[in-house]
């Protein structure tokens, strides 16, 4: 039987080699038509068990501390890809998930910076995208995304409107950008609309980009332009693509 010490173990192993490797989904902004940005989303191709859950692959890493080891190879990858998007005439941004757990490492934030500056990115070129709010509830945590913020790095949060942070209390800076999720878009009417429509006023009040994740359908989509969303994400887009094979341009028809 597989144990979580066994996924651990195999895991620390693979980090560093071909069967982790990072899909991109883009980001298309609703003012333009136009891909603006992609995702990286880490994979784990297990050589006995295959396509390894990605939930189940995080909560492993983050047990077992292999998260700072993937963390670095996930914004490796990120970086090489928009260095190679930017070089075939495609200045789209690329969006690294961060676990609260990397910035217990005191050499987080300047590890970011040093391969930000090796990689010469341009400004905005990538964004740390947390993957929980209460990052943004630590000073620790805050001071680092700020310095990161000082050299070009963009800083999203995503779940805006499911966790325990209020609308009111989002800080900026550090951060440029809020993700609605899917769950949300998808179930969004009547009273729980005017909700998220009342969230992405107070977003856009204080300067921030807002993106509305998980759009499936014509009708999600509808509701991320109802909701004033500046971008959508999802699989009316496209799909997480390893290929990056993606038109220059344009949103699907």
């Amino acid at each position: 039987m597989l144990t979580s010490e066994d996924l651990a173990a195999d895991l620390a192993a693979a980090v560093g080699g071909p069967e982790i490797y990072a899909v991109y989904q883009p980001q298309v902004s609703l003012e333009t038509g136009s891909i603006v940005a992609a995702e990286a989303l880490c994979r784990w191709e297990h050589p006995s068990y295959g396509d390894i859950d990605p939930e189940t692959m995080i909560a492993v890493a983050e047990r077992s501390g292999v998260i700072h080891a993937l963390g670095r190879r996930m914004l490796a990858e990120g970086l090489r890809a928009q260095a190679e998007w930017h070089e075939s005439s495609r200045p789209w941004a690329v969006a690294v998930n961060v676990s609260p757990l990397q910035f217990a490492d005191d050499s987080f934030a300047t590890h970011v910076a040093e391969e930000y500056r090796r990689r010469r990115a341009a400004s905005g070129a990538l964004i740390v995208e947390l993957t929980s709010d209460e990052a943004v509830d630590d000073p620790v945590v805050l001071a680092q995304l700020r310095s990161l913020g000082e050299i070009g790095v963009e800083v999203s949060l995503s779940g805006y409107g499911e966790g325990s942070l209020p609308f009111q209390s989002v800080p900026r800076p550090p951060l440029t950008e809020v993700k609605i999720p899917g769950r949300l878009v998808r179930s969004a009417d009547g009273p729980a609309l005017a909700s998220l429509r009342e969230a992405v006023t107070i977003a856009h009040d204080a300067g921030l980009r807002v993106v509305a994740e998980g759009v499936e359908t014509l009708t999600h989509l509808d509701v991320a332009v109802e909701l004033g969303c500046d971008r959508v994400q999802g699989f009316l887009i496209r799909h997480p693509d390893s290929e990056i094979a993606f038109p220059g341009s344009g949103a699907p028809n």
